[in-house]
C-alpha cells in the first residue's frame, strides 16, 4: 500500500483522552504486531463504516448526531446479520 498524504482532524480533547485509554494503550503489548496508534484506530473504523457503505443512507443526515446514528445502524445491522 502506498503513502498517502497526511489528513489533519480536529477531535476534543476528551475523543483523544479516551481513544487512547481504551483503544491504543490497551495494545502496547508483545502479542500485537507494530505501532498503535490513533491514527490506526481511527483508519479501521473509516475502512469498517466503508465496507458497510451500501447501507448508509445520507438522506437520514441532518447534522453531526444524525450522521453518528446513521454510522451506528449500518455498523450494528453489520454485527447483527
Amino acid at each position: 500500500m502506498s503513502r498517502s498524504t497526511p489528513t489533519n482532524i480536529t477531535l476534543p480533547v476528551h475523543v483523544l483522552e479516551d481513544t487512547d485509554k481504551r483503544l491504543v494503550e490497551p495494545l502496547q503489548s508483545e502479542k500485537f504486531f507494530g505501532r498503535p496508534s490513533r491514527s490506526m484506530v481511527i483508519r479501521a473504523l473509516l475502512e469498517i463504516a466503508l465496507e458497510n457503505g451500501a447501507r448508509f443512507n445520507p438522506e437520514a443526515i441532518r447534522d453531526y448526531e444524525s450522521l453518528k446514528g446513521e454510522l451506528r445502524r449500518i455498523l450494528k445491522d453489520r454485527t447483527e446479520s
